[in-house]
């Protein structure tokens, strides 16, 4: 998140017109988006988190663009934008807030965070002295943590002695896997259907790990990892978006 302070993400400094969800608009609000309650979703762009859905109101914080949420509540109309009221995860400096912001600069994430906990390592950091890049992302919270289906599907268990340890799979149609490493513990079956939210996993440290943590990987039809827009030391919060457009 952002406040009034430049944090390591070049946070706005606060000119309210470099900021979507500012400035009021004339007339009424288009229909509203088919958002529900805990609906995963990120910013596309800059956006204004406020204290109550109108543009007057006084402003919390600014998520950075490709910023994850989950809905509370909502919609209201007013200003001319429809307005949810969302929580969102935090970065290094600031933790989550919740408040309301425009849907105009929503949009609804394929994917859900499996995990509350702080990011330690991300897609491009390397291994092996530098020849190879991560292509995943390390949540850490000491160990234990509940880990949740990111979406809908079937499990697979796995297991790999030299690397994710129990590892899991859930895949969920289309070609689309996701991955959860270094588990402690399974929570599911073996090819067993899940839902998005559902406890699948435990963190732990199992395989080649450096320490309690979860290595989720997000996997195309090709069986090529794809890339999630986080940054290391953000405090994510499970079930908000996975801050991007998959498929």
């Amino acid at each position: 998140m952002k406040d009034d302070k430049t944090s390591r993400r070049n946070f706005l400094k606060a000119s309210g017109a470099a900021i979507a969800g500012t400035a009021a608009l004339s007339g009424s609000a288009a229909a509203a988006k088919d958002y529900s309650y805990l609906t995963p979703v990120f910013t596309t762009s800059d956006l204004s988190v406020r204290e109550n859905p109108t543009t007057s109101a006084a402003r919390k914080a600014v998520a950075a663009k490709r910023t994850g949420g989950r809905i509370f509540q909502g919609p209201e109309s007013a200003d001319g934008y429809n307005w949810w009221k969302v929580q969102f995860s935090g970065d290094a400096n600031n933790g989550s807030v919740t408040g309301w912001v425009a849907e105009n600069w929503l949009s609804e994430a394929n994917f859900a965070c499996p995990m509350t906990g702080t990011v330690t390592s991300t897609y491009w950091d390397t291994r092996d002295g530098g020849s190879r890049y991560h292509r995943a992302v390390d949540f850490a919270d000491g160990g234990g943590t509940p880990i949740h289906a990111a979406a809908g599907g079937t499990t697979e268990h796995r297991y790999d002695e030299g690397g994710y340890g129990n590892w899991l799979l859930i895949y969920h149609g289309n070609g689309w896997k996701t991955g959860y490493g270094h588990l402690s513990s399974f929570n599911v079956g073996d090819g067993v259907s899940v839902s998005r939210g559902d406890v699948v996993a435990y963190e732990g440290d199992t395989g080649a790990g450096t320490g309690p943590h979860l290595d989720f990987q997000v996997w195309d039809p090709n069986w090529e990892k794809k890339r999630a827009y986080y940054d290391d030391g953000d405090a994510a919060v499970q079930g908000t978006g996975v801050p991007r457009a998959f498929f």
